[in-house]
């Protein structure tokens, strides 16, 4: 397969060019690496591409409420979707209320997975899920 995508790039250097151009155009942050200014801009972008991918951002998510979400993380926390974008038992959507803030080490161990949790409200015991 990569002999393939290799030769296929080698003998269309045009097309390819005309569309990382049109990629570079309409994600133009995506080149930003960690330590440069805006560093968490290019992160908001990668995560709303995946989401608009697996159609998991709704028309009526409030960018500047996730990038404020990505503005403020700590240097050392990863952003980590609460309900995974692609879970086996639910999937959550890409919203401010659904990410939240990880050490690389936790968001390695969750591996794209939910685990219910239990609450005691007024001395009633509820399960989620």
């Amino acid at each position: 397969m990569e002999k393939f995508s290799i030769a296929w790039y080698q003998a269309n250097p045009d097309y390819v060019k005309a569309q990382n151009e049109i990629y570079d155009k309409k994600y133009p942050l995506h080149w930003k690496r960690k330590g440069d200014k805006d560093y968490w801009k290019t992160k908001v972008q990668a995560h709303k591409i995946r989401a608009e991918k697996l159609n998991r951002l709704p028309r009526w998510a409030d960018e500047q409420e996730i990038e404020q979400v990505f503005r403020d993380a700590p240097d050392e926390a990863t952003i980590d979707h609460e309900f995974p974008l692609q879970g086996e038992l639910v999937s959550g959507l890409h919203v401010a209320g659904n990410l939240q803030y990880l050490t690389t080490k936790e968001n390695a161990s969750k591996n794209n997975k939910f685990k219910p949790r239990r609450f005691v409200i007024n001395r009633a015991s509820i399960s989620l899920f």
